[in-house]
């Protein structure tokens, strides 16, 4: 052993070697506290990584496109509108499209051209008004809901009743009461308050159903046991994990809203046909349909339009928003 030792020579790390190049290799840096707690890595960012796999996707991309070009229409097209338009009886009735009406006109001498883009803006802005009261509505009895469990039954029995009855009858019956209840009401606040009254249980229920997924979650049990108050629970543990749900069935709820106006409006207990809206036109074109075609055709690719648009972006939405697809 001692002949082993004998044949290491001793090297002192210390020493400077000129010619071994490791100094160009090498920079010496000071000793920072501040600097020693410094992740390197790019901080994880849900929402930033959720915008990244959306952006990336082709149906992302198209409906994107598509609404800012519907948003930019709506807003800049009616500027663009010479006086007297819109008026009834301006123009001769039912006027197959022309230089003047590239449209043509409605049975109320109205232009098709410029009436679209009206119509499709309010019906676009009372489908948002509609959607976002049926979906803050929905989360917060969905939240309640689900946290308390005494209060099922009750609910249960709610959800059975109006889920059972075609929704499309409960609204025109609701529409018939409140028509008569505030017969010097606006039609839209008619129209908002029948589609709202009983739409947000439908939202409720999906929002239930994940509660009761996720609330006997190891953290959720923490905070039951440390009498954290239900009110803070469901807005800091529950609330959270329930916004990529929230944001995809609001994507979802807009064109479901605008195509409940239309039905309504068809069967005479929406909005009047003087006003504009795609309902009311689709609802004069339809009874000409034979005749004059234009009538019907403009506004129902308007609202196929709007359709598709939510369509593909609630479904990009929802691939983008899964947990899964992110690190």
């Amino acid at each position: 052993m001692e002949n082993v030792i004998k044949d290491f020579e001793y090297v002192d790390i210390n020493e400077k070697h000129e010619n071994d190049g490791l100094d160009d290799l090498f920079v010496s840096v000071p000793l920072s506290e501040t600097e020693s707690e410094h992740i390197a890595t790019e901080p994880y960012s849900y929402w930033k990584s959720v915008f990244r796999v959306f952006i990336r996707k082709p149906a992302a991309i198209i409906s994107l496109s598509l609404l800012g070009l519907l948003l930019l229409s709506i807003i800049i097209v009616p500027l663009c509108m010479p006086q007297g338009y819109l008026d009834v009886s301006h123009f001769d009735q039912n006027v197959a499209p022309n230089s003047v009406n590239i449209w043509g006109t409605d049975a109320l001498g109205r232009d098709l051209f410029f009436g679209i883009f009206v119509s499709t803006r309010k019906s676009l802005w009372l489908a948002l008004i509609e959607s976002f009261i049926v979906i803050s509505v929905g989360t917060i009895f969905g939240l309640i809901w689900g946290f308390f469990r005494r209060l099922d039954p009750l609910f249960i029995e709610l959800y059975n009743l109006i889920v059972n009855i075609p929704s499309l009858l409960v609204y025109i019956l609701l529409a018939t009461v409140f028509t008569n209840i505030l017969p010097d009401g606006s039609e839209e606040l008619r129209l908002i308050i029948s589609l709202c009254i009983t739409g947000w249980i439908g939202e409720a229920y999906v929002i239930r159903n994940q509660v009761l997924i996720i609330s006997n979650r190891e953290y959720n049990i923490a905070s039951k046991t440390l009498a954290t108050p239900p009110r803070r629970i469901m807005s800091k543990n529950l609330l959270p994990f329930l916004l990529a749900i929230i944001i995809t069935n609001l994507s979802l709820t807009i064109p479901g809203m605008i195509s409940s106006e239309v039905s309504m409006s068809y069967f005479g207990v929406g909005l009047s046909s003087k006003t504009l809206c795609l309902g009311a036109l689709l609802d004069q074109g339809d009874k000409r349909f034979d005749l004059y075609y234009w009538e019907l055709l403009w506004p129902a690719l308007a609202l196929g339009l709007i359709i598709l648009i939510f369509f593909l972006m609630g479904m990009a939405l929802s691939d983008a928003l899964d947990p899964k697809k992110h690190r």
